[in-house]
């Protein structure tokens, strides 16, 4: 019984990440009912519109009555205020998961503002793009990519076990880690990319961006994302990233001491070890691909 698909869904943010996710529940099992949530009626609308949803609701608490699985897909900033809005509608024996980038924020309001008549469990797709909105949601956003599971010593088991397949039904591959985990790896190999794309952007002169080739769009292409949900995902993460920057401005200082002794043997051997981490991570997607394929 508790393997069984959740027939009722609430996706509350039918952005990018939520439409997608509406979409790709409906391409594996269409009979499930989806009610879409947010602030913008347009938006709701044409989340119904292309099919990414059944209804549509304004109203949080009224949306997820019926839910049997609600799933967070708003900036995590807003979790807070959602899980206290809609916590007194859930009905007993539902499950609230999330698609945030953070985890250590988003398991601490849960744990504030639901009692132990419903199950958080804490998860991050990672996936998504520059883009933002329904505009740019699309059926395959998830397959093939890597769910993070966060659950804690006191997530039920049996909840995990149901968003993990969940999960892996609409094309996943999962990893259960910490929270605190979570947090502090995103920090080095999400969030740490994403301030320094910001940053080589920012430090330009505009007037040089007519001279910007192929590699400088290539490295800064998150540098697109949506700057609200960037905002929060930093500061629910303030400290991991912290540590993540202040391990990259090591590195930096090295980099500049080797360019200033003029020591040629340090500066290549800096970029042969990207290269061959960068070539070993790139040869393990292409057989983890084949496995899969």
């Amino acid at each position: 019984m508790e393997n069984k698909r959740f027939n009722d869904i609430a996706i509350v943010g039918v952005g990018l990440l939520g439409g997608s996710l509406g979409l790709a529940v409906k391409a594996v099992n269409p009979s499930v009912r989806i009610v879409g949530v947010g602030h913008r009626l347009s938006t709701l609308n044409e989340a119904l519109a292309v099919g990414a949803v059944d209804e549509v609701s304004l109203d949080p608490p009224q949306a997820v009555r019926n839910a049997s699985l609600v799933v967070l897909c708003t900036p995590v900033g807003r979790f807070p205020s959602l899980l206290k809005s809609i916590a007194p509608a859930l009905k007993r024996g539902a499950v609230v998961t999330d698609v945030g980038s953070t985890k250590v924020a988003a398991v601490r309001a849960a744990a504030r503002y639901l009692d132990d008549r419903v199950a958080f469990v804490g998860s991050h797709p990672i996936a998504g793009g520059e883009q933002r909105g329904i505009a740019f949601a699309r059926t395959d956003l998830y397959d093939g990519r890597t769910c993070v599971l966060t659950p804690t010593p006191a997530t039920p088991r049996a909840a995990v076990r149901r968003v993990d397949g969940f999960w892996r039904e609409l094309g996943m591959r999962t990893v259960h880690l910490s929270p605190a985990v979570h947090d502090r790896v995103l920090a080095r190999i999400s969030h740490l990319p994403h301030a320094l794309a910001a940053l080589l952007v920012n430090v330009q002169n505009p007037a040089d961006l007519d001279l910007a080739g192929a590699g400088f769009i290539d490295s800064t292409r998150i540098a697109g994302g949506d700057p609200a949900m960037w905002r929060d995902i930093f500061l629910t993460n303030r400290a991991s990233i912290d540590q993540a920057l202040a391990a990259f401005q090591r590195r930096l200082v090295r980099l500049r001491q080797s360019l200033g002794q003029g020591d040629g043997r340090a500066l290549e051997k800096t970029f042969a070890q990207a290269q061959a981490l960068r070539a070993k991570l790139l040869e393990k997607r292409l057989r983890t691909k084949r496995v899969e394929g």
